[in-house]
This record gives structure tokens, C-alpha cells and sequence, in this order.
């Protein structure tokens, strides 16, 4: 038995309860959040401009309803960190998880090669969080500039610099505040640009920062029309969590809504579906004017998206046969444990 229905009244109790059952990656706590069902009182009129400051103000009073406090990012984008055990770890999160590794540095490689910059290029890459995605292009050659909010994330991502020798310069700075003389062949966004809470800014006031044939490449976003048609909070149980217990702000938009974001600074995006982080999306974006001069590089986004869909249709495949042979078998059995059995033995022959 899961949370079922819920107002934003239980949440600190519901992550209490997360909590206890051992974090979002409990396989306990995904069967407990497997039902919830969040009741929202506020109104969200999706008939209004999205762009507009009227339908802005009621996303964030969503978010006060939700995560039960003002919104305040320079509080609530923080994040503990361990800086000196991490400083000295294999990896940026301390994590030995190799396929968990594996799979990140697969898809920034991914997005390096469809942005097919020159050699020693410089990237900007904004939300930079524990500092992977600057690692992983600057061992790749290129000369990074990280920005992140947390200044606990920037002490670790320029200590880990100095102590691997990579090129990476570290600065504190929130996505709207962040000034700089330079322009850089790519702007990278990996997992943060839902944290801004008007991604059409964000991108008018960096958009300056790239040069004029450089690059803007996004991955590991939330792109999805589940509860919004443009853009809003998501409201899937894990958003909902972070959103209460960190006060993160966690937004998501559809492809189309975020394509009009680059263009209203003049940027004409390609999105790349299934070749991203778990299968998701990747944007790629350059200055409308050079759009027909300079393409992704689809020979890699090809083959990505190849290997990735041909995985997804194994899987659909199996998840299909499955079913099918789960809902021929008699589960009349006399038990459990003999009905199992029957599964096991269409499932491997024996």
C-alpha cells in the first residue's frame, strides 16, 4: 500500500517517511511513492502567455505550495558536500557505481562530439553541480569555465583541477548574475537548466557569451508534456520530494516550448530524442543566421540514437512477452510459489 492521495499539508511527513525507507533509491520507497497522488490547490492557467509574468507568479506559488517556503535560490539550490573526501576520489561524486559513472560520462561525450568543436575549445559550462561534465571535456582537451551557485561545488571542482591538472576555472555565480568578458565555442547545460526559473533569460543573457559560430548543447533535462502544455513544475514524485526537503526548483517544458526560448535570442535548435542520459533528449542549438552552415554531427547522434532505440525496442519486446505469457498462465495455482515456477519455466526454457 502506497501514499495514495495526498495535500502539500503531509509532505514533510511523506519525506520523513522517504526518509526512514532509505532515500529516493529505496527499492522501499518506490513502492511506497508508487500511487501518490499530490492534490493541488493552486491555479495554474495554462491559457496564459507562458512567457508572461502572470503565469511565472502562479508556477511560483506553486512552488510555495509545494515546498512550503519562499522561493529563494541562493538558500534553496544548495547542497551539502564533502569536499575533502571528494577532492581526493576517483570521481567528483565519490561514487563507484560504474555503470551510474558510465552512463553520465557517456552521454557528455555524446553531446562533445555532436558539438564537433575545434581542438583546445573553450566551454562555459553553466550549473555545474559536483564538476563530472567540466572533467570529462577538459580531460577531452577542451578549456572549461564552471559555474555553479553552491560555493561548496565550486571549492570542490577547483581542487580537483588543481589536483588532476586539468584546465577547468571554478566561479560562483547564479545563471542571471553571472558577468564575463569572454565568448566560448560551447555554452553546456547538463542536468541544470530546469533549475532556472526562466530558462527564455537565462539563454537571452548567455547567448552573448557564445561566439558567433559557437554552440549552446543541453542533456539530462526534463523535456516532457505530462502536466504542462509549455512549461511549469514537475510533479512526479521525485520533483516533489527534492522540491520539499531542499527547496530545490524543479521545473520541466515540452521540446517545442523550449525551442522558442532559442529563438527568441536568435537560435535555431535541433532536439535529439533517445540519445541523451536514459534515453532522454539533447538539444543543440546555434545562431539562426549560421543554421544551414553549421550542422550537429549526425554521423555520432545517428549512431547514438540507433544503439539506444534498438535497446528501447529489445526491452518493449520482452516487456511484451512477458505480459503475454503472465496473462496466459493459470494463477489459479495452489500457490505463489508454484505459479512463479510457471513463469520461470516459459521465461528460460526449463
Amino acid at each position: 500500500m502506497g501514499v495514495g492521495k495526498i495535500t502539500a499539508s503531509d509532505l514533510d511527513a511523506l519525506v520523513r517517511e522517504c526518509d526512514r525507507l532509505g532515500g529516493l533509491g529505496s527499492q522501499a520507497t518506490r513502492a511506497f511513492l508508487s500511487d501518490l497522488d499530490l492534490q493541488i490547490e493552486t491555479v495554474v492557467d495554462q491559457a496564459l502567455d507562458p512567457f508572461g509574468e502572470e503565469y511565472f507568479q502562479q508556477q511560483v506559488d506553486l512552488y510555495r505550495e509545494i515546498a512550503g517556503r519562499d522561493l529563494d535560490q541562493s538558500k534553496g539550490e544548495q547542497c551539502p558536500v564533502d569536499v575533502e573526501t571528494n577532492v581526493l576520489a576517483c570521481n567528483p561524486y565519490n561514487n563507484s557505481d560504474i555503470r551510474f559513472i558510465a552512463k553520465h560520462a557517456r552521454t557528455i561525450q555524446t553531446c562533445l562530439a555532436l558539438a564537433d568543436l575545434p581542438p583546445g575549445a573553450s566551454v562555459l559550462d553553466m550549473g555545474c553541480g559536483w564538476g563530472l561534465s567540466s572533467e570529462v571535456m577538459a580531460f577531452a582537451g577542451a578549456r572549461v569555465t564552471a559555474v555553479d551557485i553552491n560555493p561548496s561545488f565550486v571549492e570542490l571542482v577547483g581542487r580537483r583541477a588543481t589536483r588532476l591538472g586539468l584546465p577547468i576555472e571554478a566561479i560562483v555565480s547564479e545563471f542571471d548574475t553571472y558577468v564575463d568578458s569572454r565568448q566560448y565555442d560551447l555554452l553546456f547545460f547538463y542536468e541544470c537548466l530546469h533549475h532556472s526559473l526562466k530558462p527564455w533569460e537565462t539563454i537571452a543573457r548567455l547567448a552573448p557569451l557564445v561566439k558567433p559560430h559557437g554552440k549552446i548543447v543541453w542533456a539530462g533535462e526534463p523535456v516532457n508534456d505530462y502536466w504542462w502544455r509549455n512549461w511549469g513544475l514537475r510533479l512526479d514524485c521525485d520533483s516533489i520530494y527534492c522540491m520539499r526537503k531542499f527547496g530545490w526548483w524543479e521545473s520541466g517544458w515540452t521540446a517545442d516550448f523550449l525551442t522558442r526560448c532559442f529563438a527568441r535570442s536568435g537560435f535555431e535548435q535541433t532536439v535529439f530524442p533517445d540519445i541523451g542520459l536514459d534515453n532522454g533528449h539533447v538539444g543543440f542549438a546555434v545562431r539562426s543566421e549560421y543554421a544551414e552552415q553549421i550542422r550537429p554531427d549526425l554521423t555520432v547522434a545517428k549512431a547514438s540514437a540507433s544503439a539506444a532505440q534498438l535497446l528501447r525496442r529489445e526491452i518493449d519486446d520482452l516487456h511484451s512477452h512477458i505480459a503475454g505469457m503472465t496473462s496466459s498462465l493459470s494463477w489459479k495455482a495452489s500457490s505463489p510459489i508454484r505459479a512463479m515456477g510457471q513463469l520461470a519455466r516459459r521465461l528460460y526454457g526449463r
